[in-house]
């Protein structure tokens, strides 16, 4: 059994860093970070900035497996741009990705690397507390791989609750299903429409059309568990999610994808900041709006209640 730990970072007389730290200088003003990843922020400049500025930590974790006409780094690739494109609005930093996964459907396909659900959950809650240690008061896991997300559910619940931090799984794809069809043409699926513009508008020399071949694309039915799957690119429902190679389509995808991203991390943060603020120091909000704390962006629209898909799986 693993112990508990004992920090809880919404204790910060607590917090680990300030218990026999290294004095450091200290900036006389907050202002907003010259950078968002943390891997090219200086040690000083983060201390000045986590948690008194920001709070909020985007984890962005994906795996290296096949992908029809795109790279094998494409469920790293789309999770670390989109937690690039979001960290402003959200008044987030991003983490290193966490780039190997749980690839047992397609880890046996060239390229493949699959980690074992236990240790895959074991390394991840260690980062997230780890980040939680570090001040983070709010932490959202940017997933970018289907195989990923049951192990992601156990981790953070262990995190938290060791912890006390507040912490989400956010699957992007599952968010956007709803907008895929009208915007592409074709739903989403596994190195389908979606993921390929994605790619297309974000990396377009990780995107190679010259190998499509429709033959790749394998039809998901829940009647068939197999190891392989017999196809690096999987749709679900029947219909087929074959990629569409359109420049334009693909950044106007993109585009929908981070506004309506940035809006719901937007408003889940600024909830998880409220509910962590002394009951003494909350106001009361407006029906329907969020509060916003203080340094965020403006109040977002709260939602009237989050879609609750059927499937995890892309």
């Amino acid at each position: 059994m693993r112990p508990a730990s004992m920090y809880n970072p919404l204790r910060p007389s607590r917090c680990p860093r300030s218990e026999g730290a290294i004095p450091m200088p200290r900036s006389r003003a907050r202002s907003a970070p010259r950078e968002r990843r943390i891997d090219r922020i200086n040690w000083m400049e983060f201390a000045d900035l986590v948690p008194r500025t920001i709070n909020t930590a985007l984890l962005p974790v994906g795996t290296l497996e096949a992908h029809g006409v795109t790279s094998l780094g494409t469920d790293n690739e789309i999770p670390l741009r989109l937690s690039e494109a979001v960290a402003e609005r959200v008044n987030a930093v991003v983490a290193p990705s966490i780039p190997y996964g749980v690839t047992a459907h397609l880890g046996a396909l060239a390229g493949g690397t699959h980690v074992p659900a236990p240790a895959f959950a074991e390394y991840v809650t260690a980062v997230v507390e780890a980040l939680a240690h570090q001040g983070f008061q709010n932490i959202v896991v940017m997933n970018g791989h289907g195989g990923n997300t049951e192990a992601l559910r156990e981790a953070t619940r262990r995190a938290h609750e060791d912890t006390g931090v507040f912490v989400a799984v956010f699957n992007w794809w599952i968010e956007m299903r709803p907008y895929v069809e009208e915007l592409l043409g074709a739903p989403g699926g596994h190195a389908g429409a979606d993921e390929t513009a994605a790619m297309l508008a974000i990396a377009p020399d990780q995107v190679f059309p010259d190998r499509w071949d429709p033959s790749l694309a394998f039809e998901h039915r829940d009647s068939i568990v197999a190891f392989p799957a017999p196809g690096s690119l999987l749709y679900y429902g029947g219909k087929r999610s074959d990629p569409k190679f359109d420049a334009r389509a693909a950044a106007k995808f993109w585009e929908r994808v981070v506004e309506h991203v940035g809006e719901v991390l937007e408003d889940l943060v600024a909830r998880w900041n409220r509910e962590a603020m002394p009951a003494t120091q909350r106001r009361r909000a407006p029906a329907g709006r969020a509060v916003r704390p203080s340094g965020g962006r403006g109040a977002a629209e709260a939602g009237e209640g989050r879609r609750k898909s059927p499937r995890e799986k892309k």
